[in-house]
């Protein structure tokens, strides 16, 4: 074990005592706990959540679970004890400890490795720098955090069975109804994603396995480890198909509608084969694109305002330069343009991502395309996606309102995102403002 696991053995007298007379159970696990009363006046005038000294304390005889007594301030102390103890350290730690921090780049992880102070348990520390967030620097390279700030460790319990007892501060549902019955399916997203950022920093330390997640009394994840966080399994007999939208059913046929789409498809709002005289989610769809270009109210209907643009309006033009053949991304508008030889050939209304979310400005290329891709922090496919900036894609997507929304990927609407896909093969170039 490295200097990060190291602690200080117990008088000797007590070592074999404690080897032969104490049988596993309450004693055993009180024993681990014990070390930390040295230190209490201490610990309870610090304020929670700051690093603490760690206590001495023997080697964990084997099978046995070692439990954190949860007494206020003492409790994260110990539970470094029995990290310590347990070897629940990254491999390779030693004189220079290192570990990995899960933040998020659009829909998928993205980490980054911090030089934590040599001596002492590391997951702590690991923790704390966790919730501190991205530096200034990573965020600039567009690395982000779906974690709250203010979010805090209330306490810890470790067993050496490798399951963890995490208790946060109410933070972590912060824009988010307690009762799982009452969440969104965006809410229950952000949820997954800020517990995978939590279950995947703590367990790549040795021994641990998995955690129960809790805010106060209330238990957020009762089970949980990093294969809730693999693609399900198919069943028998299926091939999973890359939508996770169900096709809208065709509507009546409306006066006037034909007329509208054909001039939509003349502005490339609209392909030609999408003219069909039905009031459609496609042809709202591409209304709303219309509207956010010429600063109209995006609402997807046609009224006396959309109409008198759309009888004057042209093609839009391509704006932010780059080669002859790219895609440009206006994030205000909500609007991505495909231009080819220099001149646009469909206008298409997304979502982009909203707030300390936003998608990253800049210029840059499709990297790797995935017909079906799995966003592992949000748990959930994203089919079409054409990734541009590390976790950063255009994809498929079931809700594409008329405001940023997403996590920091280019959401697009179900009828257009094979459309979407189809242009941008890999190195096609990306500009987003």
């Amino acid at each position: 074990m490295g200097r990060a696991g190291r602690v200080a053995a117990p008088p000797r007298g007590h070592r074999g005592a404690h080897r032969r007379r104490r049988p596993a159970g309450r004693g055993a696990r009180l024993a681990a706990a014990r070390p930390a009363r040295r230190d209490h006046r201490r610990a309870a005038e610090r304020p929670a959540g700051v690093d603490l000294p760690v206590p001495g304390a023997g080697p964990a005889p084997a099978g046995r679970d070692l439990a954190v007594v949860n007494r206020g301030p003492r409790t994260v102390a110990t539970a470094l004890v029995a990290l310590a103890t347990l070897g629940a350290l990254p491999a390779g730690a030693g004189a220079s400890e290192r570990a990995r921090l899960y933040f998020t780049t659009g829909e998928q992880f993205r980490t980054v490795t911090r030089t934590l102070p040599a001596g002492g348990s590391t997951v702590l520390p690991t923790l704390r720098a966790l919730l501190r967030g991205p530096t200034a620097a990573e965020r600039a390279r567009g690395i982000d955090t779906q974690l709250p700030k203010g979010l805090r460790v209330s306490s810890l319990t470790i067993t050496g069975s490798g399951r963890v007892r995490l208790s946060m501060s109410r933070e972590l549902l912060q824009g988010v109804p307690v009762a799982a019955a009452e969440r969104t399916p965006d809410q229950t997203s952000l949820l997954r994603a800020r517990l995978g950022q939590l279950l995947y920093t703590v367990t790549q330390f040795g021994d641990v396995t998995g955690a129960r997640v809790l805010v106060g009394d209330t238990v957020v994840e009762d089970d949980l480890d990093r294969q809730d966080y693999q693609p399900p399994r198919p069943t028998f007999g299926t091939t999973p198909g890359p939508t996770t939208a169900p096709a809208p059913a065709a509507g009546p046929v409306v006066p006037g509608v034909r007329e509208i789409q054909q001039r939509l498809a003349e502005l490339r709002f609209l392909p030609a084969d999408a003219v069909d005289g039905i009031d459609g989610y496609r042809t709202r769809q591409a209304v709303t694109a219309f509207q956010a270009w010429h600063g109209l109210q995006r609402d997807g209907v046609v009224g006396p305002m959309t109409q008198a643009k759309l009888a004057q309006a042209g093609v839009p033009r391509p704006r932010l330069g780059g080669p002859a053949r790219r895609i440009e991304v206006f994030r205000d508008r909500g609007v991505i343009l495909l231009i080819e030889g220099g001149r646009t050939v469909r206008a298409i209304h997304v979502s982009t991502g909203a707030g300390a979310n936003a998608t990253p400005t800049g210029r840059y290329t499709v990297t790797r395309k995935e017909l079906r891709s799995w966003s592992v922090p949000y748990r959930v496919y994203l089919p079409y996606a054409s990734y541009f900036n590390q976790g950063i894609a255009f994809h498929e997507w079931s809700d594409v309102p008329a405001f940023p929304a997403s996590h920091g990927c280019v959401r697009v609407p179900a009828p257009e995102a094979p459309v979407v896909y189809a242009f941008a093969r890999t190195g096609t170039a990306v500009v987003v403002a």
